[in-house]
């Protein structure tokens, strides 16, 4: 088989797919959907073909979890069980660190992992602090163990739904509830071993939790710091005052009334009213403030006494991606007057800022720094726009009428592992359960629904077409069928598995198992063996991204409030991968053989 323009056409679109991906150029959805265009100009899907994404039954049954998750979420008895976690271990943090990650685990396999993050997540910052240990000890580990528990079923993770909804388009049929169970719990429980081994015990402690004031220095934070009239540094420089030297900090820019000033800023002498940008720990921000009497965007002054007074309260939360505050900035959302708090500072992974914050389009997974009434903060808490992650009384209790939520959720897992329904029937059944008996509103599953992931399965799936029609699929089967026929269909499943890790570890999960599922079906053609084994190798691989922050949306959960660096995932990550792999090279073939 040779090349011809649509593969040379084909390739160039899917190297500039995950390009964008890697570096961040748009949105995930808007790039998947850009692809989808570029297929759609260039003729190599059909607009039926475009649109078929749409009505995936795997899209459908994803859309529907979201809303069974939110359910269960809602009824308050996840957040109850992880709270009563640090009531009952005593004085072991080992014990109730375990404790956490085995739940975390269990829940992971049954509803969204990302959401089971976003539950669990302040209950482990909790413990950090009960325990007086750092969170970046416990938050890596909690998003590993989220992965490998969204590996144990079908519904675990949105990888497993699309692999299996691909595998009935072509006549293959689709996977039970618990046929990725076998592997899934081995992945689990070597899971927790490695964690509790190597990242709870090596991770270094990135945050600190000394004082009031330094607990909350879980990262490098962007502030504006605003010179008064009269202060000593006016007059002088950012140089002159060592301030990068002294205290640790960053001058990004000087603002001065329209004009920015970022070039030679370290020598421009410094006018009242002029704003600094700058960025570093908040306890370093905090010592420049008073040592310059500058102003901290309100002039409050946020010391261990203002902190812990009853009626104010310094917090951090994080935008949900399904916030309807994305995209829009604090300014035109007029923040403090709708939320009654100051956004004192914020943290975005991995990606430097230059204007002011109230200026600054809010993304998925910002950390921002909240201070006011101790009664608007925690109001935000109840907000689906926001993941607290900061301090709060834990005052939590059971929702009324919560056991309608488990047992419709229960009851939807049982109709379809038992077969009695199927399980895309099902879950739109237990979500149609949650609407009528209003556990939870029609607004709040619109809410719940990611709907950056729904575009994104929806807009990729045709990418898989396109490889097939094209014949891309076909000749990159026939490569890997010659490393089957001269190695073995046990090392071309190993290297299947391991492509498939690497992929996925810069780019989407869903969107390598959209590319991966049509290679595995024309490699198993290839060498006349059963397709199952390869699909699954796609399936498990696919999630198991943990060596970058960007590889899965639980890493970069829990990167900000962590105050992780880039290495961190590697050092962690790596091992896992590689002992999966391997597992999962010897495993996958007695679990599912090649001939049946």
């Amino acid at each position: 088989m040779t090349f011809n323009l649509e593969i040379v056409l084909l390739l160039g679109i899917i190297l500039l797919t995950i390009l964008a991906f890697v570096r961040e150029w748009m949105s995930m959805d808007v790039i998947a959907l850009t692809c989808l265009g570029l297929l759609l100009l260039f003729n190599l899907v059909t607009p039926e073909e475009a649109i078929s994404g749409f009505s995936n039954p795997a899209v459908i049954i994803v859309m529907m979890m979201f809303i069974l998750s939110a359910g269960l979420v809602h009824s308050g008895l996840v957040t109850k069980l992880g709270y009563r976690i640090a009531e009952r271990t005593g004085t072991s943090a080992t014990g109730a660190s375990v404790l956490l990650l085995l739940l975390v685990g269990f829940i992971s396999a049954f509803i969204n992992n990302t959401a089971a993050v976003g539950v669990f997540m302040p209950v482990a910052i909790h413990l950090a602090r009960h325990y007086r240990f750092s969170p970046s000890k416990i938050l890596l580990p909690l998003s590993y163990m989220a992965i490998v528990g969204g590996t144990c079923t079908l519904l675990g993770t949105s990888t497993n739904l699309l692999v299996s909804s691909l595998s009935a388009e072509r006549g293959q049929g689709e996977f039970r509830i618990f046929e990725f169970f076998a592997l899934g719990i081995i992945f689990l429980l070597v899971g927790t071993v490695y964690n509790i081994l190597g990242p709870m015990r090596l991770l270094p402690p990135r945050v600190e939790l000394s004082n009031l004031t330094g607990q909350y220095d879980l990262s490098a934070y962007l502030t504006e710091l605003r010179v008064p009239p009269g202060s000593r540094i006016e007059g002088s420089t950012v140089v002159r005052e060592q301030i990068s030297e002294r205290y640790q900090i960053n001058v990004i820019e000087i603002i001065r009334g329209q004009e920015k000033i970022s070039t030679n800023l370290r020598q421009t002498p410094l006018r009242a009213d002029d704003i600094l940008l700058v960025r570093g720990p908040m306890e370093n921000i905090l010592t420049l403030k008073e040592a310059f009497s500058l102003l901290l965007l309100t002039d409050i002054k946020l010391s261990d006494t203002d902190l812990s007074d009853e009626h104010t309260i310094l917090a951090e939360v994080q935008l949900h991606p399904s916030s309807q505050l994305i995209g829009s900035s604090l300014k035109e959302i007029d923040f403090r007057r709708r939320f009654g708090c100051f956004v004192l500072a914020l943290r975005r992974t991995s990606e430097l800022i230059r204007d002011k914050l109230a200026r600054i389009p809010l993304v998925p997974w910002d950390t921002l720094l909240i201070f006011g009434p101790r009664s608007r903060v925690e109001a935000l808490y109840e907000m689906d726009d926001f993941v607290p992650l900061g301090e709060r009384d834990l005052k939590i209790q059971l929702a009324s009428r919560w056991w309608i939520d488990i047992l419709t959720i229960v009851g939807a897992i049982l109709l379809a592992a038992t077969g009695l329904m199927p399980i895309l029937k099902a879950a739109i059944l237990g979500a149609v359960v949650l609407l009528i008996t209003r556990r939870i509103t029609v607004q709040q599953a619109y809410r719940a629904i990611d709907w950056t992931v729904i575009f994104l399965l929806a807009a990729i799936l045709p990418l898989g077409i396109a490889m097939e029609n094209t014949g891309l699929a076909a000749l990159i089967g026939h490569g890997l069928g010659w490393v089957g026929e001269t190695y073995g269909a046990m090392v071309m499943l190993s290297v299947l598995y391991l492509a498939t890790s690497l992929l996925t570890s810069v780019f989407s999960n869903n969107a390598t198992a959209v590319l991966m599922v049509p290679i595995a079906f024309s490699a198993a053609a290839t060498l006349q063996v059963d397709v199952k084994p390869f699909l699954m190798a796609v399936a498990y691989a696919a999630s198991a991204s943990f060596m970058t922050p960007m590889g899965y949306q639980t890493n970069a959960m829990v990167f900000s409030p962590g105050n992780y660096r880039f290495n961190d995932y590697l050092r962690a990550g790596v091992p896992l991968t590689l002992i999966l792999w391997v597992l999962a090279s010897v495993l996958i073939p007695i679990l599912w053989p090649f001939h049946p």
